[in-house]
């Protein structure tokens, strides 16, 4: 089959007469070109175009029904030497309810919001869940290459969060790394109340102000969500932030 009939043209149809030395020369052209139209494509079609969070439905709010926010921020933590394309927070309603996730999705061409950009490599996702009030626990965490073929979690702990309705409640700041790409990565948490209740109203005037929850038996989560001013956490950073001799 001619070469000719394998190319996309971007401004008609290739020439009848085109061939030989020309139509090598404008091989290169021609693909670069295309290259570049998918690339700019991809980029005013895809960033920034991935919600940070999902809900089961049976766990949203109906209509007017009474409803709780569940806020805070994922992301990447500012002196990780390494993080993967995808972090998120798992969390279920107890009793066998619905579950959620918020996440931080870092792909050239798929991403979530970057509402905070810190240090070297930080950046941080705000999710703002709405859910029907009752008891929740975060359960689990999710680390994923954007291909898919490196997912990793440990087994199931339980943090508890009791949300009343016409509440909004700030779980605080997960910040992932990573030892290395296979997946092995801890979250490090933390509390920045007044920088994100700024977030929030920016994006979000209509919500309550929001009331900093206190993550209780964070311990059983243990080593895959860090609490940053625990007496080991020095260790775990200078392990992430491949500063380790």
């Amino acid at each position: 089959m001619p070469l000719a009939s394998h190319l996309v043209f971007i401004n008609g149809p290739a020439s009848p007469v085109l061939g030989g030395a020309a139509l090598h020369a404008s091989v290169p052209m021609l693909l670069l070109r295309n290259l570049l139209c998918a690339l700019l494509f991809l980029n005013l079609s895809g960033c920034y175009s991935l919600s940070p969070i999902d809900i089961d439905k049976s766990i949203r709010p109906a209509k007017d029904g009474a409803t709780s926010y569940l806020v805070g921020v994922v992301g990447v933590w500012p002196d990780a030497k390494y993080s993967l394309h995808e972090q998120s927070l798992l969390l279920r309603q107890k009793g066998g309810g619905g579950s959620a996730s918020a996440r931080l999705r870092n792909n050239v061409h798929l991403r979530t919001p970057r509402d905070i950009r810190d240090g070297r490599r930080g950046i941080g996702t705000l999710f703002v869940m709405p859910l029907k009030p009752g008891q929740y626990e975060l359960y689990n965490v999710l680390f994923k290459r954007s291909e898919g073929t490196t997912a990793w979690r440990r087994e199931d702990f339980s943090i508890p969060l009791q949300l009343e309705p016409g509440k909004a409640y700030y779980i605080g700041d997960f910040r992932a790394a990573c030892i290395d790409y296979d997946g092995h990565c801890s979250f490090i948490h933390s509390y920045n109340l007044k920088r994100d209740q700024a977030l929030t109203t920016g994006k979000h005037p209509e919500l309550p102000p929001l009331q900093q929850l206190e993550l209780k038996h964070m311990e059983g989560a243990y080593p895959i969500m860090l609490d940053s001013e625990a007496e080991n956490a020095a260790v775990y950073k200078t392990i992430l932030s491949g500063q380790a001799k």
